[in-house]
């Protein structure tokens, strides 16, 4: 089972936790890995133009999902803002640009400013902001994924043992 953009978005926060200990530093690290957001000044104006999609895909759980590709660049351009412009800020921002509250970009705004300001005032701790996004934002895969994925044995054999178990007289 090939991942979805939202599992590499997990993938990609888990691997700059391991070496960001910072949540400053982590936001920015993944505004410039995830949506192509400079540090610096330049990274202001990577910000005003919206980044550029560099993981892209789909995956997010319906709410946060507008049938796009960009989510995930969405989702970081609006935490690094909020890293860098604080969240009141970065939500009337993103009022103005048009992500009003009831859509599937205004609950991914709302998420991703959730999200950077609970690391930030250290309520997330940077270890855990994987999970966070994993069961925040990501849909839940298919249980036939799980069935066919290769290298997780462990898995594999837990969800058939139950299914044993379940089909037992």
């Amino acid at each position: 089972m090939a991942e979805d953009a939202c599992q590499r978005l997990v993938a990609l926060v888990g691997h700059l936790a391991a070496r960001e200990p910072s949540p400053r530093r982590l936001l920015l690290a993944l505004g410039r890995e995830a949506a192509g957001i400079r540090e610096g000044p330049v990274g202001l104006i990577d910000l005003a133009l919206g980044g550029r999609d560099v993981i892209i895909g789909r995956g997010m759980k319906p709410m946060f999902d507008d049938a796009s590709r960009g989510q995930v660049r969405h989702f970081a351009g609006v935490a690094t803002s909020t890293a860098l412009l604080g969240p009141g800020l970065t939500r009337r921002l993103s009022i103005v640009r048009g992500d009003s509250a009831d859509s599937p970009d205004g609950r991914l705004s709302e998420a991703a400013i959730d999200f950077a300001a609970q690391l930030l005032s250290r309520r997330l701790a940077v270890a855990s902001a994987a999970d966070w996004l994993r069961t925040t934002l990501c849909k839940d895969p298919p249980m036939w994924g799980l069935l066919n994925t290769t290298g997780r044995p462990a898995v594999r054999h837990g969800i058939l043992a139950w299914i044993a178990r379940r089909s037992r007289p």
